[in-house]
């Protein structure tokens, strides 16, 4: 027996999806198919076939914001590409004066200087600047 399926979509993702979901529903397993293949019946040439129906769309899903990044931990800032390099690019955009300040909040005259724990406040700090 011949099978004919339609099935349209506006987009490769819906398209398996659909797919999908008439696959789980055409599941045969091993002790279910039919052993004996039944005659082939003739088909009356006056009926036609009938309409394939297409399952309703899945709903498109629901845009989701990301997530807000949250300030890297001080276990994985690494000093050189982080600290120091937010350092010399506050530097060169607000100058000395206002890096010292900062730095001095913290009671260091040099970044490196500051214990690592405390990285990711001076990170903040100089964002903030």
């Amino acid at each position: 027996m011949a099978y004919k399926i339609e099935v349209t979509a506006d987009s490769l993702s819906e398209l398996a999806g659909k797919v999908l979901a008439l696959a789980a529903q055409f599941q045969v397993t091993q002790a279910e198919a039919p052993v004996a293949k039944a005659p082939a019946r003739k088909a009356k040439a006056a009926e036609p076939a009938p309409e394939p129906v297409a399952p309703e769309p899945d709903p498109e899903p629901e845009a989701v914001a990301p997530e807000p990044t949250p300030e890297p931990e001080a276990a994985t800032l690494d000093f050189d590409k982080d600290v120091a390099a937010l350092v010399l690019e506050t530097l060169a955009v607000k100058g000395r004066d206002v890096v010292s300040g900062i730095l001095s909040q913290f009671g260091v005259a040099k970044a490196s200087q500051l214990d690592e724990k405390l990285w990711p406040e001076l990170v903040a700090a100089l964002k903030d600047a």
